[in-house]
């Protein structure tokens, strides 16, 4: 820098290669002078007294005892050699690079602390949702249908409409009947109110031994010759049998009564010659009744 007006001076360069301390022609005006600390531009500058000359206002001794010690570090560290300027942008920047890497810091923070405070909410919005779903699933409507095979009309009717489903039985089935079959099988799927059609059959009877002996008894006889229902039970007491079981034989060993008038006139009519008249007190004999004898009497052509 070169010397200008009154209380300016020129040095030689201080050993960190800048000016020595001094007033100097003002950079930013150049009509003005400003104080140089050896370093940097500092704020004191000159102003124009009543006449309009330049005065350069005193520098508090501290500022430039602590400009001077400022130069004197800087230049025993020997720092870049760098216009004011020049450290102003550079610490311009520094502060920019701070505030970017503590913004990250921060925003990274931010972030994990949101995805962690949002992770329940998250949780319970998807089973919200899951429930949602299964709530609007269509329900199964549809009913297991009963075995009933085997049981009595009345149990399988009591099973039936305890499902939702319908019951029909046969016409004229008895509620002691078996359940022979059934239209939908056992464990199979239905609408409610779906119809189930069985077909049954009346209970097998229990008959004691002397019932079973005096029916087998029964029907021997029958297969051997007509007999008619008094001849029949009078055979069976002559075997040992009492009058009820006789009787219980005889009524239930099948026969067909008017069958076995015709089948006792026409072996009547293979032994002999006989008369109506006579056929008939021979069947009546046997103890058929008139209309067994007259149904027999007309089968062999009487």
């Amino acid at each position: 820098m070169s010397e200008n007006s009154n209380n300016t001076h020129t040095h030689a360069d201080t050993p960190n290669g800048q000016p020595p301390a001094g007033w100097y022609p003002d950079p930013q005006n150049p009509e003005g002078r400003r104080y140089w600390d050896g370093v940097a531009w500092t704020e004191h500058a000159s102003v124009r007294d009543a006449s309009g000359a330049l005065v350069n206002p005193p520098v508090p001794s501290a500022a430039v005892a602590s400009e001077a010690g400022a130069a004197t570090v800087s230049a025993k560290r020997g720092l870049p050699k760098l216009k004011w300027w020049q450290w102003a942008l550079i610490a311009l920047a520094v502060l920019t690079l701070i505030s970017i890497i503590t913004n990250g810091i921060s925003g990274g923070s931010g972030t994990a602390d949101d995805v962690s405070s949002d992770k329940p909410a998250a949780v319970a919005e998807k089973a919200e949702v899951e429930e949602a779903v299964v709530e609007e699933e269509p329900e199964d409507t549809t009913v297991a249908v009963p075995d009933v095979v085997g049981k009595s009309v009345a149990e399988a009717r009591a099973a039936v409409e305890a499902a939702g489903l319908v019951f029909v039985a046969d016409a004229g089935a008895g509620e002691d009947w078996v359940i022979l079959s059934q239209n939908l099988r056992g464990s199979a799927e239905a609408e409610p109110g779906t119809e189930i059609t069985v077909t049954a059959e009346a209970p097998k009877p229990v008959y004691t031994l002397a019932q079973q002996n005096a029916i087998r008894k029964a029907q021997s006889y029958l297969e051997l010759t007509g007999f008619s229902r008094a001849g029949l039970i009078g055979q069976l007491e002559y075997e040992g049998f009492s009058t009820e079981e006789a009787t219980f034989g005889a009524d239930n060993a099948g026969a067909d009564w008017n069958a076995e008038a015709a089948e006792k006139a026409a072996s009547y009519l293979e032994l002999s010659s006989f008369s109506r008249q006579s056929l008939y007190d021979q069947l009546a004999y046997e103890g058929f009744t008139d209309a067994e004898i007259q149904f027999g009497l007309a089968a062999v052509g009487y």
